[in-house]
């Protein structure tokens, strides 16, 4: 066999469907002769499947998610918030004059959003019955976890979120805890002096969309949401004033997100591989880490280069995912980025894709989400996976490995946005693998 010695040069591939030989320039000089070519495939089928997580970290997230939406692709949904208030900062003397007015809970939109904005829901405050606390060795708090509440709302209003606008919402709450409240300051109670002791007094608030609610959306919030006592004093005029209770401890704050997948392509049983192929769910795979939906993507036919007599070394691999036409909406977002993890048979996740940028570091890859809004048809995400499947390749044994398809944190536990990908035999978005390799004929 001859050796191949080059110089850097540029690269010029020319390919069509299937495989196509393009010459290979080294600045003013072929080194080729009919001898040395690039070939390109993209006949290599990937593999879909989509991964099933028993639940998902929540705690720590800095968002509050409140709401619920009917997915005709992922099913109902509902999301609410569970987290702890500290006591005033510096409990006031109140004046003899003070009296109370009001007790209200405020949140502001931090303009995230997924479902029908344009429907008002009723949103629930609830008291917590009993205290936020962690199981056994644990350090997070998950999508599934719940707390007893007090079954009457402490308040309850129909809101409608402009989430562009940053809406605020405002929800007033019960006179009776709010004057039992006011009572404590006025006497400096031990109850409200310290976040401890406020915490064993007052547990927690769970913010929730009521059952009744119709099809609409589920937002995002700021955690910094307040329970503001509103009372005046007249001293000698009169004057209005407020103490604020605000979060403390975000390690307690975590969303609840419950989810109902009847009707959908996604209400299987899920094996104890949770691992389902794109044949089971409708000839798709899913992504919405948020109800622990991830996709998986593998090569196992990548070894048939190998059987190729003029095959030398992989000089390229380029992937591309298109979703699903009409699978997303201005309502139903596409995750703007998409990192993808090397996995096993287990499914348990090693290293990042990445690539080498221009100074030799490695850079994460995102995908660089292109979205085709006018015609549907050139939506996709891409990815550099020539070292990877430079490493795959030479796995002889029978590959099981792949890659997971998911978005960074913060947006991998805060944000409900979706993917479909179909798999190869459907007609409006898949996947395409495209191997550039170097071929010398003998």
């Amino acid at each position: 066999m001859r050796k191949l010695i080059c110089t850097a040069g540029v690269l010029v591939c020319i390919y069509t469907a299937g495989c196509k030989k393009a010459y290979i320039q080294f600045g003013e000089q072929f080194v080729d002769a009919g001898i040395t070519n690039i070939v390109v495939v993209d006949t290599i089928t990937p593999l879909l499947s989509t991964v099933f997580r028993d639940s998902v970290p929540t705690s720590q997230s800095g968002t509050i998610l409140a709401g619920s939406y009917h997915d005709n692709i992922f099913g109902k949904m509902a999301a609410s918030s569970f987290f702890v208030l500290a006591s005033a900062s510096n409990v006031p003397d109140l004046h003899v004059s003070a009296a109370y007015d009001s007790l209200v809970f405020q949140m502001r939109s931090d303009s995230s959003f997924y479902g029908d904005t344009t429907v008002a829901q009723r949103f629930n405050v609830h008291q917590l019955s009993g205290l936020i606390e962690f199981g056994e060795d644990k350090t997070y708090l998950y999508d599934k976890s719940n707390f007893p509440v007090y079954a009457t709302p402490l308040g309850s209003a129909i809101v409608n979120i402009r989430p562009s606008l940053k809406d605020s919402v405002t929800i007033r709450l019960n006179d009776t805890k709010g004057l039992e409240l006011f009572a404590l300051i006025q006497s400096k109670s031990q109850a409200v002096l310290t976040n401890a002791d406020f915490e064993q007094y007052f547990k927690g608030l769970r913010i929730s969309p009521d059952d009744s609610n119709a099809n609409a959306a589920v937002y995002g919030f700021s955690d910094s949401v307040t329970m503001r006592l509103y009372y005046h004093e007249s001293n000698p005029y009169l004057t209005q004033k407020y103490i604020d209770f605000v979060l403390t401890s975000r390690e307690k704050q975590f969303n609840q997100v419950l989810y109902n997948r009847y009707g959908t392509a996604l209400n299987v049983t899920i094996p104890e591989t949770k691992e389902m192929a794109s044949a089971l769910t409708a000839d798709a795979a899913y992504v919405q880490p948020l109800t622990g939906v991830l996709m998986k993507i593998r090569f196992p036919a990548l070894r048939s280069l190998l059987e190729r007599s003029d095959y030398i070394k992989i000089m390229k691999a380029e992937l591309i995912i298109s979703p699903v036409k009409g699978s997303y909406s201005n309502n139903y977002m596409l995750p703007p980025q998409l990192v993808a993890s090397s996995t096993n048979i287990n499914n348990e996740l090693g290293g990042y894709l990445s690539e080498t940028g221009s100074t030799g570091s490695q850079n994460l890859q995102y995908g660089n989400l292109i979205t085709d809004w006018l015609y549907g048809e050139d939506t996709r995400y891409t990815y550099d996976v020539t070292a990877y499947l430079q490493s795959e390749i030479e796995n002889s044994a029978d590959n099981t490995n792949g890659l997971i398809f998911a978005p960074p944190s913060p947006e991998y536990n805060t944000k409900l946005n979706r993917l479909v990908v179909s798999n190869n035999e459907h007609s409006m978005g898949g996947v395409k693998l495209k191997v550039y390799y170097i071929s010398v004929q003998q």
